[in-house]
This record gives structure tokens, C-alpha cells and sequence, in this order.
């Protein structure tokens, strides 16, 4: 099977809010809860007295909670600036027995081949409403529209990636 899709804006962003919700969201709220025991520890610690020590320690620890929480708003910020500023990118996507491979072309007719081999790398696949995500290794993801896809399009990548336990 082959496809031929692009993909938006806010389409990639949902896509990244999908990747850390899987992969970062439950290290996200353990940290928070190390931060917010340490800034309870830190304020006990200025309420008996040690006001230097606490105070210093209560405001590192506030700020590490707010940058674990601001991280990923940040990454997404990034993501959203350079796709802005990059050119069209249109994908070919084409769905073998061992292997899954996604040609890139820029608007400069410049290629980029990516080959996963399902025996060997690390993938994990997602349906929603709008689209398929492709989790690749934990740390790359693809987005296939299905806006870009008739029904038995559809019905193939959804049949492929439950046949090949993705």
C-alpha cells in the first residue's frame, strides 16, 4: 500500500501533544510531585526559622516545577516557528511486509528516505478522528491525515498496522 500526503500545522501539533502524553506526561507529573514535596519541605524549614536556606531552597524548587511544565510548551513553540518558517514538504509513505518506508520532498525537489524495518525498530501506531500516528523508537513521529485518504485507504492502514501488531 502506498500513500502520498502532506501534512499541517495543526495537525503536527497535536500529533506532539499525542507523543508527550504517551512518553513524557507521567515523568512530567513525577517530577512535579518531587518538586512540590521539596517546596512544602523548604517552606517548613522557613517557617522554623532556617529563612536563607529555605527561602533559596523553596524558589529552586518552584522554578524546576515551572520549567517542567513550560518545557514542553516551549518545544512546542519551536516546533510551530520552524515549520512556519520551512518550506512545503509533501510525503509518500509506502506500507510493505517488513518494512515501512516515507520518502520526504521540500519544495526545493530535495528527497529524504526514512526505512523502519518492523522487525527491528521500535513502532507504535495510534488512530484518531483525524489521523494516524506513527511512534517510531520513542522519540520520532509521523502523521498521516486521513483527510488525505479515501476509505479504503483508510481501512488499509488501519487493517495494516493491527495485522502487523504496530
Amino acid at each position: 500500500m502506498k500513500l502520498s500526503y502532506d501534512n499541517t500545522i495543526p495537525e503536527v501539533q497535536t500529533a506532539f501533544m499525542e507523543f508527550w502524553k504517551k512518553y513524557s506526561l507521567k515523568r512530567t507529573i513525577l517530577f512535579s510531585l518531587v518538586y512540590a514535596i521539596a517546596i512544602a519541605l523548604f517552606v517548613n524549614m522557613i517557617l522554623n526559622g532556617t529563612m536563607m536556606f529555605g527561602g533559596i531552597g523553596a524558589g529552586l524548587s518552584a522554578g524546576m516545577l515551572l520549567s517542567v511544565w513550560l518545557r514542553p510548551r516551549r518545544a512546542r513553540k519551536r516546533l510551530t516557528d520552524a515549520l512556519e518558517l520551512s518550506s512545503a514538504e509533501t510525503y509518500s509513505a509506502s506500507f510493505c511486509d517488513t518494512q515501512i518506508e516515507i520518502e520526504t520532498v521540500t519544495e526545493n525537489e530535495e528527497t529524504q528516505v526514512s526505512v523502519y524495518q518492523l522487525s527491528t525498530e521500535e513502532l507504535y501506531s495510534k488512530e484518531m478522528q483525524e489521523m494516524f500516528l506513527l511512534y517510531v523508537n520513542r522519540s520520532l513521529i509521523h502523521v498521516f491525515p486521513k483527510r488525505c485518504m479515501n476509505e479504503q485507504e483508510v481501512e488499509g492502514l488501519r487493517t495494516y498496522f493491527m495485522e502487523n501488531r504496530i
